[in-house]
């Protein structure tokens, strides 16, 4: 059987849906073809879904039969991280303690994207619990990064992350804690959005820190994180952190330009990054500046060298708390374990001090966007990692979250784009961020970067 060639974009599928020349149906099959033919290598997936993304995408060819196509995601097959409840199908969260856990409802998210008419195609692999950013997981196997298969993909969306980059979906939903939406972007060179906190409702996903959860698109394109960000962002009901704010059309003003914005480098964010992704990060200013932008250095929190140790009590005490009952039996492997079993341990105080101090975090970096458009800064210091022999005694370089986690910190939206490659081929990433709830600039500059550069439209070589 012969496959139609699958789109670049969740915006090229949908034109040519649109114009009669790509039926969902032979999309979808498409999709499962190029899964098959890679998973294996990849381990993309832990589940598929194959019998209700059948009935989804007959449904969608349907409705452009009789052209009631619902919006651009009709017909388009995402990915959804083990995180988020898919009604009637196990969602684990990568672990053995929930490998029976079959939610009766869809995540918010879902939900949201199977009412714009999403194809959801299956679940992705996930670092155990999203506590970690290999997507090295003891129970699934590690996820393998498209770029060199003896690397990391990134976590903890890095089922999401690869998916994408190899095509076996145009679109994937991700999370992000202290960067797992992002890095993952940033190692498999695609883009990856962290919305404004609250923004996307989190009903139905897996918490890991409520206080810093944050749920996302992740895609080819900026384009193509803000139709999926246009279909999900919004009030929820089941979320208590939800922003209670209507979503809104993304793409609209997404093609307006950079011309006249000012950018702020944040210099403590550029110490110590690999050689390669300095000069990324160099590259991309003049493209910037190419586009219209100035660009200055500004550093929010001027003397704080250990804000870092002053907001760590907050992930471990909460995914300690969430996830108490399964730490008593033998599901979760280490060192998941061991770390959330300490956080258990958390002194309130200690606890306390830290939520406080993230507030004052907040407060600083809004502060200082004023009369800047944005930030931008590498995504990740450093490029992806070997995948080391044994999950239980990995140990991640440390720097790897260190410029992601500000923003989960400060709750901006931010989004990683590509922005090139090392001597050995491996990706890097450009990371954009504005004030809270300024998601379509964010967007906008990132769109307005693509369009100037190629780093987006490369496809590794599988």
């Amino acid at each position: 059987m012969s496959y139609v060639q699958i789109p670049d974009s969740i915006a090229d599928a949908s034109r040519q849906i649109d114009a009669g020349d790509l039926s969902p149906t032979d999309l979808l099959d498409a999709t499962f073809a190029r899964i098959e033919e890679t998973d294996g290598r990849l381990n993309s997936f832990v589940r598929l879904m194959k019998d209700s993304a059948r009935a989804e995408s007959a449904a969608s060819t349907a409705r452009m039969e009789t052209g009631q196509r619902r919006g651009a995601l009709d017909g388009i097959p995402i990915a959804v991280k083990d995180l988020y409840d898919t009604a009637g199908v196990i969602t684990a969260g990568g672990t053995a303690a929930y490998n029976e856990r079959v939610p009766s409802d869809d995540a918010t998210a879902v939900r949201m994207l199977r009412e714009a008419g999403a194809v959801i195609v299956g679940k992705t692999n996930t670092h155990e619990l999203a506590l970690g950013g290999t997507t090295n997981n003891a129970h699934y196997g590690p996820t393998r990064n498209p770029w060199s298969m003896a690397h990391v993909p990134g976590g903890s969306s890095g089922g999401s992350g690869a998916a994408v980059a190899s095509g076996q979906a145009l679109g994937a939903l991700g999370s992000d804690t202290g960067g797992s939406i992002r890095i993952p972007a940033a190692f498999c060179s695609i883009t990856g959005h962290k919305p404004t906190y609250g923004l996307v409702g989190r009903g139905g996903i897996l918490p890991l820190s409520l206080t810093l959860d944050h749920a996302g698109p992740m895609a080819r394109t900026a384009e193509d994180c803000a139709i999926m960000l246009s279909a999900i962002a919004g009030p929820d009901p089941r979320d208590g952190d939800s922003a209670n704010r209507d979503g809104e059309d993304y793409v609209g003003g997404i093609g307006n330009g950079i011309d006249g914005m000012r950018f702020a480098v944040i210099p403590s964010l550029l110490e110590g990054c690999a050689d390669a992704v300095l000069q990324n990060f160099e590259h991309s200013l003049e493209v910037l500046r190419e586009l219209g932008a100035t660009i200055e250095r500004r550093e929010p929190i001027q003397g704080e060298d250990n804000w870092r140790a002053r907001v760590g009590a907050i992930i471990l005490a909460e995914a300690g708390t969430y996830n108490e009952t399964a730490l008593q039996g033998n599901g979760i492997a280490e060192p998941q374990k061991h770390r959330m079993l300490a956080g258990l341990g958390t002194p309130v105080a200690s606890y306390i001090r830290a939520l406080e101090y993230r507030k004052q975090f907040e407060s600083a970096y809004e502060t200082a966007l004023v009369g800047i458009d944005a930030y931008v800064i590498p995504t990740s210091p450093i490029v992806p990692e070997l995948i080391a022999n044994d999950p239980t005694e990995e140990r991640p370089p440390q720097a790897k979250f260190r410029n992601t986690s500000v923003f989960d910190n400060s709750h901006q939206p931010s989004i990683s784009i590509p922005n090139g490659f090392d001597a050995d081929g491996l990706p890097t990433g450009l990371m954009i961020s504005t004030a809270l709830f300024e998601d379509a600039r964010a967007l906008r500059i990132g769109h307005a970067y693509q369009r100037s550069t190629e780093f987006h439209l490369q496809r590794p070589s599988l």
